[in-house]
């Protein structure tokens, strides 16, 4: 299914505000909203639509806390956020991890955060895991 554009504007807006991470790609945002929305088409929905009622508010990140990440129904789905920004991996309706491309892996927050590439994503030479990585 197709995402349109304001779900995937609202979807990135949130994402900000869920991950702490300034700048999240459009395409990638619109991939991570259509695997979700695959596994959770009406928590994908209520997500967004609780959102829009805050997206303008001046204490944003107070009201996602408080209306939507501690929220019974809604609280699981934006942890699915969070881990697919990270990870691109988040766990699915059956119980299992749903897994993205090895782009998506790559891509992932996580790598950014500690400072280091992805598995299997290195230029580095042969041996240059004993040196700290750069900027410690």
């Amino acid at each position: 299914m197709a995402e349109n554009k304001i779900d995937i504007d609202r979807f990135v807006r949130l994402s900000k505000v869920l991950t702490g991470a300034a700048n999240l790609d459009p395409a990638t945002a619109e991939a991570y909203l259509g695997r979700l929305r695959e596994e959770y088409p009406a928590p994908v929905t209520d997500v967004l639509t609780a959102f829009a009622t805050i997206e303008k508010d001046e204490h944003l990140v107070f009201e996602v806390k408080r209306r939507i990440v501690e929220d019974k129904a809604l609280g699981s789905l934006a942890q699915k956020i969070i881990a697919i920004w990270y990870t691109s991996e988040f766990v699915g309706a059956d119980n299992k991890p749903k897994t993205g491309t090895q782009e998506q892996f790559y891509s992932g927050l996580l790598w950014q955060v500690i400072r280091a590439h992805a598995p299997t994503n290195s230029k580095l030479n042969y041996g240059d895991w004993k040196n700290p990585p750069a900027g410690r």
